[in-house]
This record gives C-alpha cells, sequence and structure tokens, in this order.
C-alpha cells in the first residue's frame, strides 16, 4: 500500500515516513499541495495523508483539485494538523473530508486511521476511529478534557 505524506515540515515529513515505512507501508512524500498533486497524479497512492495549513497550496483546497479529476475522486484523504482550534475543526467537519487526526496523537491512532480509510466506505464502522471528530469538537467546546 502506498501512502502520500503532504506537509511543509521537513522533519514531520521525514519522522512520518520512517514510522510509516516501518509499519510496511511504501510513502511517497511532498511539500505543499501542489508538489502533493503532481506526486499522486504520476504515482498509484492508495491514501493521502495531508497537513491543513502549507503555503503553495494548502491541504483543503488540494484536496478540491484532487476531487476534480475524475481519476482520483474515491482517494481517502487523512488531515492531519497541530492546530486544533475552532476554525481547523469547522474546516474539517465537511462532510466530504474522510477524517482528521491532530499531529500530536499516538502512532496506534494514525494506523486506526488508515485501516478505517482503507476499508470500502459499504464496510467501514458507522464512527471513526474512537469517535475523533466528536471527542475533537467536545474539547474544543470546553465539555471534556
Amino acid at each position: 500500500m502506498t501512502i502520500l505524506v503532504v506537509d511543509d515540515e521537513p522533519e514531520y515529513r521525514l519522522v512520518l515516513k520512517n514510522v510509516l515505512q516501518s509499519e510496511g507501508f511504501t510513502v511517497i512524500v511532498a511539500e505543499n499541495g501542489e508538489d502533493g498533486y503532481k506526486k499522486v497524479t504520476e504515482n498509484p497512492v492508495d491514501l493521502v495523508i495531508s497537513d491543513i495549513y502549507m503555503p503553495v497550496l494548502d491541504g483543503i483546497r488540494f484536496h478540491r483539485k484532487v476531487r476534480s479529476n475524475p481519476d482520483l475522486v474515491r482517494l481517502p484523504f487523512l488531515f492531519v494538523s497541530a492546530f486544533d482550534d475552532q476554525h481547523t475543526l469547522d474546516a474539517v467537519q465537511d462532510p466530504r473530508y474522510e477524517g482528521f487526526l491532530r499531529k500530536a496523537r499516538p502512532v496506534s491512532e494514525m494506523k486506526e486511521w488508515i485501516q478505517y480509510l482503507m476499508t470500502p466506505e459499504e464496510k467501514r464502522p458507522k464512527l471513526p476511529p474512537g469517535g475523533a471528530r466528536s471527542r475533537l469538537n467536545d474539547q474544543l467546546r470546553g465539555r471534556t478534557r
């Protein structure tokens, strides 16, 4: 399975690449959405893990560009971000976006998301791993810690 990691932080790209490769995945990296789009159209990719806030082409616009390509319309995306403010949460709550994970979360949660997103949609559990979206939403609204 090939994963495209798109992030403007070189250290994060390297760490994530090493972690995913140690789990047996083939990893391609890109430094922004424009570079990511070029790589996803030139290489067979099974999943995209993309930062949201990047220069040149951010993750949301990158996702939109990928979705406009008929060959890539069903390519699963997992958004990651170091930010967990209300603006970020609002951006990833759109039902067109498959998943969101904070960068500081354990690798086990990333693996759960990968497994979830690689399961055909009709066979996926109704809730994403750990109810991540609702849990993050509650945290941002001050309901839980």
